[in-house]
């Protein structure tokens, strides 16, 4: 049986991450497909007075499947939202996941300087804070998985083996080389352009700090100069959050 107290688990478009909430940062991530988490809980077998603590933006049938496994073992949970004054950078606009709030929050946190914070998983999303903590909003655009399937649906004579994901930009000689490196050149183009429109704003001036998480962030941290990688950075801020939530009682 485990006996950490509070657990951290961060549900995005395709898998699930789950982490215990150690000290005031994530300790050991695991992630799994959402669908084998009543297994994993079975697995646990948490200490009955364990509280689950949830960031996600899925739709609400995915959430309620897990959050119907957290109910069926009698275990306590408190899903994250957005929550004015809860951590220092505030959200441009009220439909910004939380997924994307979380991840703002710790490296400015931590560096209070303008900042480009990229999350390329299922989605590439990109987001800017200004030196003085304001979010200027992002762009959202699909992940390379998504990109190499909508790809395949179109084209599927492409289909090829796979390839590890790559960490060049050099040219192919291969198709499935071509389409690895071709998806890392899109990605690493968004990110490039974006640093240049901010640079262009006033509020910046020049190319802020990127920081880079998500499933692709070291393939991207490979071809791009001057980035920080920043593994399961959304757990990160999701701990803030509940270590605020809990001081705040």
């Amino acid at each position: 049986m485990s006996s950490a107290s509070d657990w951290l688990l961060e549900l995005g478009h395709t898998r699930l991450k789950v982490a215990p909430l150690a000290g005031p940062r994530p300790g050991p991530v695991e992630a799994m497909a959402a669908e084998r988490f009543g297994n994993w809980l079975a697995e646990l077998k948490p200490d009955p007075s364990s509280r689950f603590w949830l960031a996600a933006v899925p739709e609400p049938g995915a959430v309620r499947a897990l959050t119907d496994c957290l109910d069926a073992a009698g275990l306590a949970w408190r899903r994250v939202h957005k929550e004015s004054g809860l951590l220092p950078v505030a959200p441009a606009y009220d439909s910004l996941g939380v997924d994307r709030w979380l991840a703002l929050q710790p490296p400015w946190l931590e560096q209070r300087r303008a900042l480009c914070v990229v999350d390329c998983g299922s989605a590439l999303t990109i987001d800017l804070v200004d030196g003085r903590g304001r979010h200027h909003g992002g762009w959202i655009a699909p992940g390379p998985d998504a990109c190499r399937d909508a790809l395949f649906r179109r084209a599927p004579v492409l289909r090829g083996d796979a390839v590890p994901p790559p960490h060049t930009l050099a040219p192919a000689c291969s198709t499935g080389e071509g389409i690895a490196r071709g998806l890392l050149l899109l990605q690493a183009g968004a990110i490039e352009q974006a640093l240049e429109q901010a640079a262009r704003l006033p509020e910046f001036g020049r190319r802020p700090h990127c920081v880079l998480t998500g499933g692709a962030g070291e393939s991207l941290a490979a071809v791009l100069a001057s980035v920080q990688l920043w593994p399961d950075l959304v757990l990160d801020g999701l701990a803030l959050a509940v270590e605020r939530i809990k001081a705040s009682r």
